[in-house]
């Protein structure tokens, strides 16, 4: 399929951004041979209270929290944040990752936000929330008591929707929140999403169908591969009327910069750990500083490894004291966000727009949602990979082949948008967020600490369930553990 614009020109494909694989693939050694490679230095250069290793929402959460003492916070990127990436076209700014977040309840976790500056109250989306695209057809409202009642389902399977939807705001009074050491329901997490919906609850594959494109782009993988528990998590905050969406223009971007900003030192970007030793006197960090082109060693009293758990089982050696073998548990997804840039017409009414039956993408956002005759906006399409195998193929494949794969989708659905894109930004993440499947938060709250010795655990990860709040729970968990340990 050959795009033109309406300018008689192809749209502009720009270079992959997001996750740089180089910057740690190329100074990790196979697992099997850790030990065998760099010389450490004999004199320490840096030593510090306190190390965070990763520059993401958790990581920045628990130096933030840890800002008052002597730290140091280590990226492997070019730049903080993670999955929280910002994005900009012609002055239009956009959520080039993570994009929104759920305001908080409690008064305590609402001053969080308004204390790093930010005004979550104004950030509050709109509603309709999430709208459903199906068949040519927009069903708004789509995860809400009153949409439930306009999708294309028979009378029999709305009113047995209704009455899930009821059921889960009931289940929400008795689940333990994030951070707890106990699972609520341990039952639900031995079954799929699709297993609980069409076996436990009798509903047709239909059903698991609509679902489907939420649990890819929010689990990371589709209904059949996602523990229920994880998913009627997640569905809880969508279903409940209490819950309130809220989004920055820029996405989660905007509260990183914010962390990052209160922090009294800069972020070492460009600072990958390839080697970890846990020394008596605390623990040492091998560190690759990609721009001086050399390793360094690095002490800490305290070290936070705010990172995937396939970096860390790279990291530790048998003597940290953790269960190496409960990492290789631990799964994720590929993912690739794609900012279609233009003066572009369409119009859609939920702030998430989902697309039913498109295997090339999940959902999508319009930025700005409303937008002026002939004024820059961006269409960003959320593209889950394929479960388990999209990271291979993701990192094979060029920018003209992924965007000349979502322009042809796009088509599928809005014909005569793609001649409207002028310039296309792909990002991609090769372990963009855990994946829940079934079993594993169980494995999880029983195998996992995190915490031994002076070495302390962080990143969303650990929660198994790949969310803003479960990233910044974390980071505050991590916090708390390291004053314990410094005994402040």
């Amino acid at each position: 399929m050959k795009i033109i614009t309406a300018s008689g020109e192809r749209p502009r494909v720009l270079p992959w951004r997001g996750d740089a694989p180089q910057a740690c693939h190329g100074q990790f050694p196979p697992l099997q041979g850790k030990k065998g490679g760099v010389i450490w230095p004999d004199r320490v250069e840096i030593q510090v209270e306190v190390a965070v290793v990763g520059a993401g929402l958790s990581g920045l959460t628990a130096a933030y929290h840890l800002r008052d003492r002597q730290l140091v916070v280590l990226e492997a990127g070019s730049q903080p944040g993670g999955v929280c990436l910002p994005g900009s076209y012609r002055g239009q700014p956009y959520p080039a990752g993570s994009a929104y977040f759920y305001l908080p309840e409690d008064p305590q976790s609402l001053s969080w936000y308004q204390e790093l500056g930010l005004n979550p109250e104004k950030a509050r989306v709109s509603p309709p929330a999430s709208a459903l695209y199906q068949g040519g057809d927009w069903y708004p409202d789509c995860f809400s008591a009153q949409g439930l009642v306009s999708l294309p389902f028979p009378p029999r399977v709305k009113e047995e929707l209704q009455r899930f939807a009821g059921e889960l705001a009931e289940l929400e009074e008795t689940w333990e929140p994030l951070g707890s050491e106990v699972l609520s329901h341990p039952e639900l997490d031995q079954l799929s999403l699709k297993q609980y919906l069409e076996e436990k609850r009798g509903f047709p594959p239909e059903l698991t169908h609509y679902f489907d494109p939420y649990c890819r782009s929010c689990l990371g993988a589709g209904a059949e591969d996602v523990s229920a528990w994880a998913a009627l998590y997640f569905l809880m905050s969508e279903f409940s009327p209490a819950s309130r969406t809220a989004a920055f223009p820029e996405g989660n971007a905007r509260l990183v910069r914010a962390l990052a900003e209160a922090l009294p030192r800069s972020v070492l970007v460009q600072h990958t750990v390839v080697d970890l030793k846990n020394t008596p006197g605390g623990p040492h960090l091998l560190v690759w500083d990609a721009r001086g082109r050399r390793h360094f060693r690095l002490a800490a009293a305290v070290v936070i490894l705010a990172v995937g758990k396939f970096v860390v089982r790279r990291l530790l050696g048998p003597d940290c004291g953790f269960d190496l073998k409960a990492f290789q548990a631990f799964r994720y997804s590929s993912y690739v966000v794609a900012a279609l840039c233009g003066p572009l017409t369409l119009e859609a009414p939920g702030f998430e727009n989902w697309v039913a039956g498109e295997p090339a993408f999940s959902d999508f956002i319009l930025s700005p949602r409303a937008g002026s005759p002939g004024g820059p906006r961006v269409m960003v399409l959320f593209a889950p990979q394929p479960y388990p195998k999209g990271r291979g193929r993701l990192l094979a494949r060029s920018p003209g082949d992924q965007a000349r794969e979502l322009l042809e989708a796009v088509a599928r659905h809005f014909p005569g948008l793609p001649a409207e894109v002028e310039e296309i930004h792909l990002y991609r993440f090769g372990h963009a967020q855990v994946v829940p499947y079934p079993g594993f938060l169980s494995l999880l709250k029983s195998r996992v600490k995190s915490r031994k010795g002076r070495i302390i655990l962080a990143a969303a990860d650990l929660e198994g369930l790949p969310c803003v709040e479960a990233a910044i729970i974390q980071g505050e968990k991590a916090a708390g553990q390291a004053r314990e340990i410094l005994g402040i």
